[in-house]
């Protein structure tokens, strides 16, 4: 089974004070461990109430990562094997 997941993740994130909207586009045909189609954009930095609270979170098509932010993070994740990549 191939299938093609699009996605585009659009919200204003609330950092100390300064609101940045973030928008991610992207192409993944499926996670590379396990197959599967379920994926979610993860998000680093310090989230605001709001985004933690927001239905994207709670469906987990955003992932909180942590506050750490570099280059080598990576930026999705499954939802069914819980892979990062």
């Amino acid at each position: 089974m191939n299938k093609s997941v699009d996605f585009v993740v659009s919200c204003v994130i609330i950092l100390h004070g300064m609101e940045i909207t973030w928008e991610s586009i992207g192409n993944m045909n499926e996670c590379p461990k396990c197959g599967g189609a379920d994926l979610a954009i993860i998000l680093y930095g310090l989230p605001s109430d709001e985004l933690q609270n927001s239905q994207k979170v709670k469906e987990r098509k955003i992932v909180l990562g942590g506050c750490i932010v570099n280059k080598e993070n990576p930026k999705l994740e499954c939802n069914d094997c819980g892979w990062r990549y």
